[in-house]
């Protein structure tokens, strides 16, 4: 299906069944809220959860790439379109929003957000890939953090933005995957959030392995972290009841 342009420029690709999905997730790649990583982070992403019976949306958001920093609100922005958007088709009865990287910092500052109770927006759970989840010094990626806030951000906006303090007994439930030697976004990003997911009782699952890169999407290669993919495919099955 063709592409959609949403209010904002943003685009969002259609990855559909050929009979509509009860469940279906919206798929952020990474990129540091510079660029985006639409081939692993992405169409890959959409593919593999098509093969396991969901309709997938990959949304492209605003970065650097296209708009000019500091980003906020944009590409937040654009992710509460594209949910809104995907609502409309009333194609699925449930719906997820997946993110990596920067996209996992898009992802759970999405799926934290108010707005995403309400029906026309509603999200029902989300998935973290290695993410940047605080834009606090010392535990942010930086780059995503100066192309989304700015370098001298005002410090209520970077506490605001840090997602573990959005969490809230509101939240859905969030599936959490990193390396514990992740040396591009500290792993201390996902077990911020993993914590403050646990403090309010939030249904949540996390699982880090011990090594890899970076950026390594769903791992077909690696003999050891091509594995992940399955545990989230188990975590998924229980969603989609």
């Amino acid at each position: 299906m063709e592409p959609q342009i949403l209010e904002g420029g943003a685009k969002l690709t259609p990855f559909l069944l050929p009979e509509p999905a009860k469940v279906g997730v919206l798929v952020l790649p990474g990129g540091g809220y510079q660029g985006l990583a639409i081939g692993h982070e992405g169409k890959d992403v959409a593919a593999w959860l098509n093969q396991r019976g969901y309709d997938a949306w990959m949304l492209e958001y605003t970065t650097a790439s296209t708009g000019t920093p500091p980003l906020y609100p944009k590409p937040q922005n654009d992710a509460l379109a594209a949910i809104k958007a995907i609502r409309a088709t009333t194609r699925v009865e449930k719906l997820g929003i997946w993110g990596f990287s920067a996209g996992g910092h898009l992802a759970a500052t999405t799926v934290t957000n108010p707005d995403t109770r309400r029906t026309a927006s509603k999200l029902d759970f989300g998935i973290l890939a290695y993410p940047v989840i605080s834009m606090e010094p010392g535990t942010t990626h930086g780059g995503s953090r100066t192309n989304l806030i700015g370098n001298d951000p005002d410090p209520a906006l970077q506490k605001s933005l840090s997602a573990q303090n959005r969490v809230s007994l509101d939240t859905p439930p969030i599936f959490l995957f990193h390396t514990a030697d992740d040396s591009g976004v500290k792993v201390s990003n996902a077990l911020l959030f993993a914590d403050a997911l646990a403090d309010h009782r939030i249904p949540f699952e996390l699982h880090v392995y011990e090594s890899g890169r970076h950026g390594i999407g769903l791992a077909p290669e690696d003999p050891i972290l091509k594995t992940w993919p399955d545990r989230l495919e188990d975590w998924l099955k229980t969603r989609s009841k």
